[in-house]
């Protein structure tokens, strides 16, 4: 299971087309974190993402400022689809947030209820172990708004995912996920 999941991830991580590009990008040496200006200038006309591949290199040879992550990370993790502008990436959200309303809502009802039950169990055992010294997830446990989110996108996936389902440490991919993007449907495109 370990092994579909790396592999899983690395597809995720791939170039958008599956495949290197043509043309050998030259490897920049280690560099300051990605900033505003620099990710503008991997933009085009109406905030096309025009290199890709170049973005990829600088994030991985410098990182990302904390405060561009939330914009970023959704690039890396292939959440839109390769050439939209600013409005389609925005319209492509909102569409994005309604499918997982949408399905979060079908796979509740559907599922039987032993079986959610187990799942939403195996998931929470995690969520409330989720680093509570974090800003994020600190406070009371009972009726916390970012612990239950954490629980309905991870009991989505698992539900979605049957053979996967929930495995011990999705929480703790999804929990950086979630603080930095605060937004359930956003986290859930990310972490799928």
């Amino acid at each position: 299971q370990v092994g579909r999941t790396l592999a899983r991830a690395q597809a995720a991580l791939a170039w958008p087309e599956g495949t290197p590009p043509a043309v050998p990008v030259p490897v920049p040496a280690p560099c300051a974190p990605l900033g505003d200006a620099d990710l503008r200038s991997y933009l085009g006309p109406g905030g096309r993402l025009l290199r890709p591949q170049e973005l990829r290199l600088h994030v991985f040879h410098g990182g990302v400022e904390p405060g561009l992550r939330k914009v970023v990370w959704r690039y890396l993790l292939n959440v839109f689809p390769a050439g939209l502008s600013g409005q389609e990436r925005l319209s492509h959200l909102r569409r994005k947030a309604a499918e997982y309303a949408a399905l979060k809502a079908a796979l509740v009802a559907r599922t039987a209820p032993v079986e959610l039950a187990q799942v939403c169990a195996a998931v929470r055992k995690d969520v409330v172990r989720t680093d509570r010294t974090h800003p994020y997830f600190g406070g009371p446990e009972e009726g916390h708004p970012h612990l239950l989110a954490l629980q309905d996108l991870l009991t989505t996936f698992a539900l979605g995912h049957p053979h996967l389902s929930y495995c011990q440490g999705m929480s703790d991919v999804a929990a950086p996920l979630l603080a930095v993007l605060d937004d359930e449907a956003q986290t859930y495109l990310c972490f799928c």
